[in-house]
């Protein structure tokens, strides 16, 4: 794959990102029952609502309204959400916007995903939700 030359631009590029890390965490052996089985994701509703939040997160664009947490507290009841989860959902995340861009937005999304990630692990495990 050449390596990429540009940054995070449009909605476009957002909207190609987000296809190709959720299809790799649809194909992951540990992520993709979660996602797939456990939450039973309505992908055609959800990468829109995915879409809008990175758009509203890193262009701001404003499309995004919501609160993400209630629905990973929900399925953090039904399974085991562990650090590891976290940590291969980071890698994927890392190596699919890598893969397509370069750049300060770029940079930018992974430092939020991080954050995001940190928040959540540490909500959960102030629900006793995350099991390690």
């Amino acid at each position: 794959m050449p390596t990429p030359t540009r940054d995070i631009d449009t909605d476009a590029d957002i909207a190609l990102f987000v296809a190709h890390f959720y299809e790799r965490i649809r194909q992951d052996p540990d992520l993709g029952p979660i996602f797939d089985g456990v939450a039973q994701v309505n992908w055609p509703e959800h990468l829109p609502k995915i879409e809008r939040f990175w758009s509203s997160m890193l262009l701001g664009t404003g499309t995004y309204a919501g609160n993400p947490m209630p629905v990973h507290f929900e399925l953090a009841r039904k399974t085991p959400i562990r650090p590891a989860h976290f940590t291969q959902w980071l890698a994927l995340f890392r190596q699919t916007l890598t893969e397509h861009f370069t750049g300060e937005r770029t940079q930018e999304a992974l430092l939020r995903a991080q954050g995001i990630a940190t928040v959540m692990q540490g909500r959960l495990r102030g629900m006793e939700l995350l099991n390690g």
